[in-house]
Formats: structure tokens, C-alpha cells, sequence
């Protein structure tokens, strides 16, 4: 139910799609984040 990473540690458990999406995308390598934000509101996770 935890993800860890170096930037950082996320837990999931509870979280809706779009909250674990917001979660996972904070602790990603710095240089992913836009990339992984713009995916994010591509796949509609984020309104």
C-alpha cells in the first residue's frame, strides 16, 4: 500500500484513481512529473 521512492513516499491505501495518481506523480524523479501530469489529464484522471 506504500510506494518509496529517493523523492519521496506515497501511501494509496483509500486514495480514488485520481488521488493516487496526484500521489504517485509527487513522488517521481523531478524530471517525469510534467510528463506524467500531462499523461495523467490525457487518461481523463484529473478533470
Amino acid at each position: 500500500h506504500y510506494v518509496v521512492t529517493e523523492y519521496g513516499t506515497a501511501l494509496l491505501l483509500g486514495l480514488s484513481l485520481a488521488e493516487r495518481a496526484r500521489s504517485l506523480i509527487n513522488i517521481a524523479a523531478p524530471q517525469f512529473r510534467e510528463q506524467l501530469e500531462r499523461a495523467a489529464y490525457d487518461l481523463h484522471l484529473f478533470s
